[in-house]
């Protein structure tokens, strides 16, 4: 009986040693795929910000809906325009007014981009959209829901289709509608950057990307942390002068296009 015994008690013993690997295993099979997992939601996120369009950030959204960068993913989208889908399409084939092709998955807020509308052309068609009746609420070149608003609503009037953003050929009507406007001479000088910066409420992982970009230009921000410190400012300042632009320090809604334009 005792010799039976010990083979039952070894066994007996090693059991739960036996257990503890298996969980081991377990545990550190969990966080490799917990770790993948974010390297991947992380990756595609990346992606989504380098085509920077509703598109590309819905994409992101369909894949990790409850993913890590989710409400920065929403809060780009609202800025693209995208967040209310009935009235930024995106998808239009038909042929423009103009009588060129339709431009594909181009979204309406991406058409608009393309036009690469400067500040004080935005500050223009404000002031031409009020004179004729569509209060802006000001004229400052920072299109918000009130200068959406009153563009969706010149476009129902003229028989557009109303998606608050503007084409090339609407740009034109506008003028033609309000002919020379005053008011118009606004001093580039008194714009406040850091207001406009803040505007475009950049993420960190978006601050990091501006950097790299930068970096990349030649432009060194000394480190890529997300935190835009005395050296981003510089190396920001620099590449403005360099492009002919006002050295502020600070970024625009325009500039980050261009510096992504440049950077590919």
């Amino acid at each position: 009986m005792r010799i039976l015994a010990l083979p039952l008690l070894l066994a007996l013993t090693a059991a739960p040693a036996a257990m503890a690997q298996n969980d081991f295993r377990d545990i550190v099979s969990g966080v490799a795929q917990s770790m993948i997992a974010q390297q991947a939601d992380q990756q595609a996120f990346q992606q989504a910000q380098g085509l920077n369009s509703d598109s590309g950030y819905r994409s992101y959204l369909a894949r990790f809906p409850k993913g890590a960068f989710r409400e920065d993913a929403e809060r780009a989208l609202s800025r693209l325009g995208a967040a209310n889908p009935d009235l930024r399409p995106d998808r239009d084939t038909r042929p423009d007014r103009d009588g060129r092709p339709g431009r594909g998955n181009l979204s309406a807020a991406a058409v608009e981009a393309d036009l690469g509308l400067s500040r004080s052309q935005r500050v223009q068609i404000q002031t031409q959209l009020t004179s004729l009746g569509y209060a802006t609420g000001g004229a400052d070149g920072l299109w918000g829901s009130n200068t959406r608003s009153a563009i969706g609503r010149w476009q129902t009037a003229n028989k557009q289709s109303s998606t608050g953003y503007v084409t090339a050929r609407q740009v034109r009507l506008i003028d033609e509608q309000a002919g020379p406007v005053a008011g118009n001479d606004r001093d580039d000088s008194q714009v406040d950057d850091p207001l406009e910066e803040r505007l475009l409420g950049l993420t960190a992982i978006e601050r990091r990307e501006v950097q790299r970009r930068l970096t990349a230009l030649g432009y060194s921000t000394r480190g890529v942390d997300g935190a835009f410190g005395a050296n981003t400012r510089s190396a920001l300042a620099s590449w403005q002068r360099d492009e002919g632009l006002r050295a502020s320090g600070y970024l625009t809604a325009d500039q980050l296009r261009e510096l992504r334009r440049q950077t590919g």
